[in-house]
């Protein structure tokens, strides 16, 4: 199996995942709902197309479009239902004026983009995988940096702090875990992020930092239900895999 197709198969749990939970939720998206396009269409120009696409219901047709394209892209060889994840994903970003899910829907335009790009041409395969390899090293080199000009995560305070928000509802018994290794986990986080870019070393060095990385998005998806940021990492996984056997 080739490294687009592993991609592809990763991207549709990731794709599939962000369709039906916005499906699910759909009663926040009408007239009445929090995200109502009445409200989110204020700023937009061009309104008269706008509300076209995004008003309620069309909006649900967008998602079941991004649902269908979630279950092509393993079983179809064709840049069609990746460029179609492609642009129901940026559709949704662009109805909630950004990232609805923060960085898991721009990581996952990159990833769908990449698919999409890798299967319109052999030609653009490396160029579309190196694209996205190299957002997938930047996004925890830029975030690790980001983390070190924080005092709450260079003195190891930062994951007790965070399991304690109400946004998260982190789980009592979770929570109680963390704090007593809130300084041993802050640091070992920010270490994996800083030397990511060492993956380029060699495939060992390579396949080691991506298991810690798929152990760093697991046990954020069970502490804090961050599950989307899970998948839309993984997918791009393969891409650095390719560059880096190469």
């Amino acid at each position: 199996m080739s490294f687009v197709e592993w991609m592809a198969r990763l991207a549709a749990v990731a794709v599939g995942v962000a369709a039906l939970e916005l499906l699910v939720m759909r009663r926040a998206l009408s007239d009445t709902g929090v995200f109502a396009w009445p409200v989110l269409r204020r700023d937009m120009r061009a309104r008269w197309l706008a509300d076209r696409v995004f008003a309620y219901p069309s909006t649900l047709a967008i998602l079941a479009l991004q649902l269908a394209a979630a279950i092509a892209l393993p079983l179809l060889d064709h840049p069609a239902p990746g460029w179609i994840a492609f642009a129901t994903c940026l559709a949704m970003s662009v109805r909630f004026r950004g990232a609805y899910n923060g960085g898991s829907d721009s990581m996952l335009l990159v990833v769908t983009l990449s698919i999409a790009l890798a299967r319109t041409s052999p030609a653009l395969e490396r160029v579309a995988l190196g694209y996205c390899a190299a957002h997938l090293v930047l996004s925890y080199v830029l975030a690790g940096v980001a983390k070190l000009g924080d005092p709450a995560w260079r003195d190891g305070r930062a994951l007790a702090i965070l399991v304690e928000l109400p946004q998260y509802r982190v789980p009592r018994a979770i929570a109680a875990l963390v704090r007593p290794l809130s300084a041993i986990g802050s640091w070992a986080i920010l270490v994996f992020e800083l030397v990511f870019p060492l993956a380029f070393a060699s495939p060992i060095a390579c396949t080691i930092l991506l298991a810690m990385g798929v152990a760093f998005h697991v046990a954020n998806a069970i502490t804090f239900g961050l599950n989307r940021f899970l998948w839309a990492w993984i997918a791009a996984y393969p891409a650095l895999l390719y560059w880096v056997q190469r």
